[in-house]
């Protein structure tokens, strides 16, 4: 069985693969009033390397101000026809750098920055991933139609397609299950059912020890009154005597 770290790395890999055709993501920050607010950005690196992605925007738009008074922000990517969808979550930042502007650049943004590279509202947003969840379903018609049919008679959601959620901090990538998850539930539910078990195990051993201590006391007052019982016999006698 493939450890986490090593599921976890090809699940980042099929990150890049289901955004790699989608141009648009819903760039979501948090407002000055403390709603969230979405937009929609084209992602200038089409290629997801596992941790970064890239965005144009003008230095004077409102998200920039927001990213400088919140980093975290949240991207949505949704492919309907191949019933694909990913949310990252990460903190953003502005990225000045010359020669980052320069790769990302293509001549289809003169139309919002006409001076081309060199326009000095131009700026680079980069944004670290922290997780990253995806649903990757059945992509045509018949396929999404069969996969609905199944979820209903075995009434587990997951036939719908693979959902995994990816950690995409560091060098190891781990992945797990949503809590959605039935299998994730399961292991709960066993964790849990576990848990009641051992709590249960320690009240019952807890009531027990005051019965096993007043047993120890009364077979100590016993014995005690038995030995009184045979010195006053022995005294007895002896007066007798």
């Amino acid at each position: 069985m493939a450890s986490r770290s090593t599921k976890g790395a090809k699940d980042a890999q099929m990150i890049a693969k289901l955004i790699e055709d989608i141009d648009i993501t819903m760039f979501t920050t948090v407002g000055p009033d403390g709603y969230l607010v979405s937009r929609p950005l084209s992602t200038q690196k089409a290629q997801f390397d596992g941790s970064r992605v890239w965005f144009f925007v003008a230095s004077d738009s409102p998200k920039v101000a927001e990213i400088a008074r919140n980093s975290k922000v949240n991207l949505a990517y949704a492919s309907k026809g191949r019933n694909t969808y990913v949310s990252m979550t990460g903190d953003a930042m502005v990225n000045e750098d010359p020669v980052k502007i320069e790769a990302f650049w293509n001549d289809a943004l003169k139309a919002y920055f006409p001076r081309g590279v060199n326009d000095p509202k131009l700026t680079l947003i980069e944004v670290e991933v922290r997780t990253a969840e995806y649903w990757d379903g059945p992509g045509s018609l018949i396929g999404k139609a069969i996969a609905f049919a199944v979820a209903r008679v075995t009434k587990r959601e997951e036939v719908m397609g693979e959902n995994r959620i990816v950690d995409l901090r560091g060098d190891r990538k781990t992945s797990r299950l949503p809590p959605s998850h039935a299998d994730a539930r399961g292991g709960a539910k066993r964790t849990a059912k576990k848990s009641t078990a051992t709590k249960s195990a320690k009240t019952t051993a807890k009531k027990a020890a005051p019965a096993r201590k007043t047993a120890t006391t009364t077979k100590k007052a016993a014995t005690q009154r038995t030995a009184a019982t045979g010195k006053r016999a022995v005294k007895k006698t002896t007066a007798r005597g």
